[in-house]
């Protein structure tokens, strides 16, 4: 097929662009497909057979409409936002997808990073300083409260540990959830990305709010006939949310501790291949458990491994293009 990608930002910082414009371009393109990524409509030839907006690019969908007889889709299209000349969207994860349901056609590519794929793991050694790595949007630093802060304030009691928090924001300051341990920032290179990663031995995943933490009287709304209890989980999460931040780290090398948002389950629910945790003695048993260099080689590899084959890209971008054309 000729495929044009529409992204008048290709900052390749911007991961929406990193990975659903280039790095799908790429893939596309080794499956046999004929694909161009442009900056403006006017750029595209009247024998396009598809045309995908980037994520900020969706009100060009009209233009394209009415100037090519193609198929247009729309990559991580806001749940609120109507477009009756948007034909389909990709979107990252189960979650977003459900959430997009209003529309017809809504086909999930992951959020999977062409540039780790063959970069060799982090090989796991004792040493004296555990390092503890977040990666991602500055926002998602408040999920560490209430619980991870806990553990892993507990945690460096009982260890020697560093909290490495690298995000692509550079003025922000992180007031809720901020434990009280040594941590270091790293503003977010795509040069020195991987170097950073694999300084450190533990990934953490938090993503969720526990509303128990914030609205108490949850736990005390009970009702036997509705099958409320108080143990019950009492959750949020944003439409968007995805494992994406997990991937990296599986395609790095590095052990992973994530969180109970969904996406994250396909890998880590099978426990040889990681860890999900809520609260704080879920958060606090899994770093002790990852203390081992032993444990976070063999957890590590085995993430990996069932990341390389639940997510060849190959796979997913064939897969997409073929429910695109099978649906409209």
């Amino acid at each position: 097929m000729k495929i044009y990608f529409i992204a008048t930002n290709q900052n390749i910082c911007v991961g929406s662009y990193r990975i659903w414009v280039r790095d799908l371009s790429r893939t596309l393109n080794s499956l046999g497909h004929d694909c161009k990524i442009v900056k403006t409509v006017i750029e595209i030839p009247k024998e396009a057979e598809m045309v995908i907006l980037s994520k900020n690019d969706y009100h060009l969908a009209e233009s394209v409409a009415n100037t090519l007889n193609c198929i247009v889709g729309c990559i991580n299209l806001a749940a609120d936002i109507k477009n009756k000349f948007i034909d389909f969207i990709i979107t990252g994860s189960i979650e977003e997808s459900i959430s997009l349901s209003a529309y017809d056609n809504v086909f999930l590519y992951p959020l999977i990073e062409l540039d780790y794929e063959n970069i060799s793991p982090k090989q796991h050694t004792e040493n004296n300083t555990i390092k503890i790595c977040f990666h991602g949007h500055y926002p998602h630093l408040s999920k560490f409260n209430p619980h991870l802060k806990q553990a892993l304030e507990i945690f460096a009691q009982e260890t020697k540990i560093e909290l490495h928090v690298i995000t692509g924001s550079e003025n922000f300051t992180w007031n809720i959830g901020r434990p009280n341990v040594p941590i270091i920032y790293k503003h977010w290179n795509h040069k020195n990305f991987v170097h950073d990663i694999q300084q450190c031995d533990i990934g953490v995943i938090p993503n969720v709010t526990d509303l128990n933490a914030y609205i108490p009287q949850l736990r005390a709304t009970q009702s036997r006939d509705q099958g409320w209890y108080h143990t019950d989980y009492n959750i949020r999460f944003k439409n968007k949310s995805n494992a994406g931040r997990a991937f990296v780290f599986y395609q790095l090398g590095i052990p992973v501790i994530a969180d109970l948002t969904p996406s994250n389950l396909h890998i880590l629910g099978d426990t040889s291949c990681g860890y999900c945790a809520h609260n704080s003695h879920s958060w606090l048993r899994a770093l002790r458990q990852l203390k081992s260099h032993n444990l976070r080689r063999k957890v590590s590899l085995n993430a990996r491994n069932a990341f390389k084959r639940l997510y060849d890209p190959c796979i997913w971008a064939q897969k997409l293009i073929e429910q695109i054309n099978g649906s409209i």
